[in-house]
């Protein structure tokens, strides 16, 4: 009786994980094709089919949600630090091979940049879901910076070179999307290629 008992427990877990993942699956897809602002609770429950009630046993709010969403994309993006700790080339070559491969990854349509935007001026607005995203962040970079193996200069740290080309991507790529026909891929490179001038000539 006791291992049925057990049984029944995973089943159940099981149950509230595959809701779990249907509600995020839902959410993404509503916030993408509606936009984050117009994206309902009770839109994302009926997608979901479930009660709205049902989603606060997964979800504290649609900030919650969202944040969720991107914690899990973030270990599926590519990881360039091989590509940019390889030092059996120049910090310069390096920063030149990761800007071409940044400028020509597939780039997201509008609806999904859309979506971005609307949900980071959210998050301006929303201090707890500001400080669960910005403590992320930081503890992404610092895991970077911790992976370097170049030499900042004197004027900088190796947390805030990375937090500089983090900055620096974001808003590439945002403008990429946005004049296309401007942010071309020699424009990535030059931009970036600035990165080395935060480090220790080799």
């Amino acid at each position: 009786m006791c291992q049925n008992e057990g049984m029944a427990r995973v089943t159940r877990a099981e149950s509230k994980e595959r809701t779990r993942q249907r509600l995020l699956a839902e959410a993404e897809r509503l916030f993408r094709e509606r936009g984050y602002a117009a994206t309902s609770l009770e839109q994302i429950a009926e997608a979901a089919e479930v009660t709205k009630g049902a989603i606060y046993g997964h979800f504290t709010s649609k900030e919650d949600l969202m944040l969720t969403a991107i914690e899990a994309a973030r270990d599926a993006t590519p990881d360039y630090v091989a590509m940019l700790n390889d030092r059996s080339r120049s910090l310069r070559e390096r920063l030149a091979q990761f800007s071409r491969a940044v400028a020509t990854e597939d780039p997201a349509d509008a609806a999904e940049l859309a979506m971005f935007l609307e949900f980071f001026a959210a998050l301006l607005r929303a201090p707890d879901a500001l400080q669960r995203y910005s403590s992320g962040l930081e503890r992404r970079l610092q895991e970077l910076a911790g992976t370097d193996t170049d030499e900042p200069s004197a004027q900088n740290t190796t947390v805030q070179a990375w937090a500089i080309g983090h900055a620096l991507v974001v808003g590439l790529q945002i403008y990429q999307r946005m004049a296309p026909g401007l942010v071309t891929p020699e424009v990535f490179e030059r931009a970036l290629g600035l990165l080395a001038g935060l480090y220790q000539e080799q």
